[in-house]
């Protein structure tokens, strides 16, 4: 069994294997679309985990003020046009509030329980009242199975799954983009609908609806 994460390919990697070069050739796909629908004009938005910024320019775009943090020094870097904060998410505390917190990236998905609440209450810190967290999790009720998803100029394999204890998964994400081949090896947890709502609860947020109908997309709001 092969265990840990860990990534190959050009450029420099995070810690959990992420590949740079990989997140700053790789363009939206709609998700900023997606993320002005569904909050307000010009809104103040705390994106967590924002990688090399493929999100954050085109929110800035769409005329919101956002605040980018990554913990990887090489990622953050490469944000530019507004404030960044290098920290890792579960640390973060800013003494200050928005109107939308956003993490994507299925780091909703990470396998530790105990961590997965930590980034929970990093959002719940920093919403203000009345204000959403946009999450982005793995489908509900998919687990990853062997794939090949082809785009124009791309390429993406799910190999290696293998199922862990605790309900937990590992597969290897393969990446071509024009003719360059990344590789990562993750392990992440698929949730339930019940799994994911007491964590809320416990971080002090409730669930108040989906923004797509796979349920990929949710908006927690601060308890009380």
């Amino acid at each position: 069994m092969r265990v840990g994460q860990g990534g190959t390919g050009p450029g420099p990697h995070t810690p959990d294997g992420s590949a740079v070069e990989l997140y700053e050739v790789t363009q939206a796909r709609g998700e900023d679309e997606l993320i002005h629908a569904a909050i307000e004009p010009h809104s103040s938005i705390l994106e967590l985990g924002c990688g090399t910024g493929r999100i954050t320019r085109p929110l800035l775009a769409l005329g919101h003020d956002v605040v980018a943090v990554d913990e990887s020094a090489e990622m953050i870097a490469r944000v530019t046009g507004t404030e960044t904060i290098r920290a890792t998410i579960g640390d973060l505390r800013l003494g200050r509030t928005f109107d939308v917190v956003l993490m994507m990236s299925f780091l909703i998905n990470v396998a530790d329980d105990a961590e997965r609440l930590r980034l929970l209450r990093t959002c719940a810190e920093h919403v203000r009242p009345g204000g959403s967290v946009l999450l982005q999790q793995e489908v509900p009720g998919t687990r990853h199975a062997p794939a090949v998803m082809e785009r124009e100029h791309s390429k993406m394999v799910i190999s290696d799954v293998e199922d862990l204890p605790d309900g937990a998964q590992a597969a290897t994400l393969t990446h071509t983009i024009n003719g360059r081949t990344w590789s990562q090896h993750i392990i992440t947890k698929n949730l339930s609908e019940h799994a994911l709502s007491t964590q809320l609860t416990e971080a002090g947020l409730h669930r108040t609806g989906y923004l797509t109908p796979d349920k990929m997309w949710l908006r927690a709001q601060p308890t009380g």
